[in-house]
């Protein structure tokens, strides 16, 4: 193969990649978490400003055309959103089996505990966590990334807890954990009980992890589609091969 034409295939197989690119979409219900746009700012500076979708309100149509959902029915949202998933647990399901990637936020300020679907449940009630430590799985996953503190505060940095075969990523120390995450089927899905970052401390490292916990999720862990940088790496591994081949046919 000639190297004009392996540079043609890794450039194709990079717009490719891009033009197959799915919606970024952030669900809340009725009014956003506590009268704030922290949610907002943070998908800006994980994904880019217009880059994603944004809908008041919770609904199916939500993952249409989706590779990444986040969901976050906190505040008096959480009615809402328990509604939604308990008449839809199937539908979500699926969507996550057969590739989308989903984060499930809650932190209620109406309500009780409900089952969030994937055997995972949210736990509320009296519970709430002032101060949350990111785990080692978390540190591994990229949570803590640039250097970030592993140890927050807030009034409150959640409203409830998180339990269920998932991977224990940010806890309150007294075992019980505030955001988790698991593969199912094809896809990824995280769950938290998370407060809006306005209500984390230190400053600016608690809005910077809900970036970092949003490109988590949505992040290649499932995903068929070579990253961008992982199809240069092949285009430039095809050009060696080019190469090398020329050299040998040359002695």
């Amino acid at each position: 193969m000639k190297v004009k034409t392996l540079i043609a295939t890794a450039v194709f197989l990079l717009t490719s990649a891009a033009a197959n690119a799915g919606t970024i979409v952030y669900g809340t219900g009725s009014g956003n978490p506590w009268s704030n746009l922290t949610n907002d700012a943070a998908m800006n500076s994980a994904f880019g400003e217009s880059n994603w979708l944004k809908s008041y309100g919770f609904s199916t149509t939500l993952f249409n055309d989706a590779d990444f959902v986040f969901l976050d029915g906190s505040d008096g949202n959480a009615d809402a959103f328990s509604s939604f998933l308990a008449g839809n647990l199937s539908f979500v399901q699926n969507y996550v089996a057969n590739g989308g990637h989903l984060f499930l936020n809650a932190a209620p300020n109406v309500g009780g505990s409900f089952d969030m679907g994937f055997g995972v449940r949210l736990n509320y009630g009296n519970y709430a966590a002032d101060t949350v430590y990111v785990t080692g799985a978390g540190v591994a996953a990229g949570l803590t990334a640039d250097g970030l503190a592993t140890t927050y505060h807030g009034n409150s940095f959640s409203h409830a807890s998180v339990s269920g075969a998932i991977s224990d990523l940010i806890n309150d120390g007294k075992g019980n954990t505030v955001f988790g995450a698991m593969q199912y089927g094809k896809g990824f899905v995280a769950f938290g009980g998370q407060t809006t970052t306005n209500f984390h401390s230190p400053s600016p490292d608690g809005a910077a992890l809900l970036v970092n916990q949003l490109q988590y999720v949505a992040g290649p862990q499932s995903n068929d589609v070579p990253e961008p940088a992982s199809l240069a790496l092949i285009g430039m591994g095809l050009l060696a091969a080019a190469a090398a081949r020329r050299k040998s046919a040359g002695k």
